[in-house]
């Protein structure tokens, strides 16, 4: 998988981004070395999506070990997008579009602006992965 940097600009609705953003909250809050809290709306979500396994290790699966390597954020024109970026050592973008899928899969029903940041796209952590 190439880690690259990115942003993806994209309209998933309201219920989408609740979700995006309570998985977000459980990729980045480790407590002792494990992540502690899956919000209701996700939690539902991979109930929804998979019965038979536990939410935690679904969240994990999609997640990977260490930080997440994207972030949030409101579009600046103030519309109802959200941007997915990448920060640290970037992401997959097969990563994000798995993670779309199974947490946010409307957002597919609109589309998605993505936007190749430029420079930085190979550090050395990434480098080490290829």
């Amino acid at each position: 998988m190439k880690r690259l940097h990115f942003k993806l600009t994209l309209e998933p609705g309201l219920k989408a981004i609740v979700r995006l953003a309570q998985l977000h909250q459980y990729a980045t809050d480790l407590v002792d070395g494990e992540r502690v809290l899956i919000g209701p709306a996700l939690r539902g979500r991979m109930l929804l999506n998979f019965p038979a396994r536990e939410p935690r290790d679904v969240l994990d699966s999609l997640l990977g070990e260490g930080p997440a390597g994207w972030n949030l954020s409101g579009h600046e024109d103030g519309r109802s997008l959200l941007v997915v970026s990448t920060e640290g050592s970037g992401v997959a973008f097969s990563a994000i579009a798995r993670i779309l899928e199974q947490v946010a899969p409307e957002a597919f029903l609109k589309p998605i602006a993505f936007e190749p940041l430029p420079g930085n796209t190979l550090t050395a952590i990434s480098r080490s992965l290829h």
